[in-house]
């Protein structure tokens, strides 16, 4: 007997790049619903989405699409239109925290520490011509920089580049994932990840931790999922930089119109000063994701949160 009335929907899979991340965070998620007494059914993003929500008349959904249709506001478009209940951001908010360049310039506005930036399409890079822009690029953000697409997640896509001769190829491959490029200064220090979610009082930081790559997988896809080249653990920072990790993530959660839960990617200085890269609106759930284990290491779980996140959607 579930205590929600229906079973709880698991949405993932989809077409983007992400979809074998989604399935993970799909299953990881289930597995840990139903070790709470949680009914739950997992269904793909297609064509038979709608009529199979409605037919099953699930209780409310859980949205584990990463990137495009599941981050972009598609999905919640769709339940939002057939009134069903769902954890997660409204898809206007979606829509603006999933473009890396606009997300970043309302973070910047609210005082937020954000990498200088640059953003490039392809059309311009195509028709100015790389020797025109590139040097201007490197002045302005120096030799060191990062380039990803202004969309999408999982280091899909993602370049560090050292020096001028790199910067080309890089964001040609950087294209290939989406029409639209993000250059930014290259930041040294910790990745640090601080995850937020929504109680009664409001939002309210994990604990931050921090991420460990094997040296030269930093920007890859398979770093972020491979427990051989990743491992986390809670970051041994003053309580000062904790304290204030966790208030920026809360802010940039509250600039961006969020809601349920979030989670703000950092790069952390020696000093203690940092900056945030990116929040993601639909942060991870498979078992090596930062969300699970911020969870345990808070004193609660992924599957409390998430079924704590299922009831709030159901009382909204």
């Amino acid at each position: 007997m579930t205590e929600f009335d229906g079973p709880v929907a698991i949405i993932a899979g989809g077409l983007s790049h992400e979809r074998d991340v989604s399935l993970a965070s799909g299953r990881n998620l289930a597995r840990e619903l139903r070790a709470r007494d949680v009914e739950v059914t997992s269904y793909d993003f297609d064509r038979n989405l709608l009529y199979n929500l409605e037919r099953d008349k699930v209780a409310a959904a859980i949205p584990a699409l990463h990137g495009q249709f599941g981050e972009d506001g598609e999905i919640q478009t769709l339940l939002e239109l057939i009134g069903l209940p769902f954890v997660g951001s409204e898809s206007r908010a979606c829509r603006v925290a999933y473009d890396k360049g606009t997300s970043r310039e309302l973070l910047r506005r609210a005082g937020i520490p954000v990498p200088d930036s640059v953003g490039l399409s392809a059309q311009t890079f195509r028709d100015i011509g790389a020797t025109a822009l590139m040097e201007h690029v490197m002045e302005r953000l120096g030799s060191r920089v990062v380039v990803k697409p202004t969309r999408g997640g999982s280091a899909l896509g993602v370049t560090g580049v050292d020096g001028l001769a790199e910067l080309p190829s890089a964001l040609v491959g950087t294209y290939a994932y989406y029409g639209e490029a993000l250059i930014e200064r290259f930041h040294p220090g910790t990745d640090v990840s601080v995850v937020v979610i929504e109680g009664p009082e409001g939002p309210a930081p994990l604990r931050p931790i921090e991420i460990d790559f094997v040296k030269g997988h930093e920007f890859d896809f398979s770093a972020r999922y491979t427990a051989e080249f990743v491992g986390l653990h809670v970051p041994d920072f003053a309580d000062d930089v904790i304290d204030e990790l966790g208030r920026v993530a809360v802010r940039a959660h509250q600039v961006l119109g969020l809601r349920d839960l979030s989670r703000s990617d950092f790069i952390v200085s020696p000093d203690g000063s940092f900056v945030l890269l990116e929040t993601a609106i639909t942060p991870g759930t498979t078992e090596t994701s930062v969300f699970p284990y911020a969870a345990t290491s808070s004193g609660t779980s992924l599957g409390e949160i998430a079924r704590t996140l299922v009831a709030r959607a159901l009382s909204r």
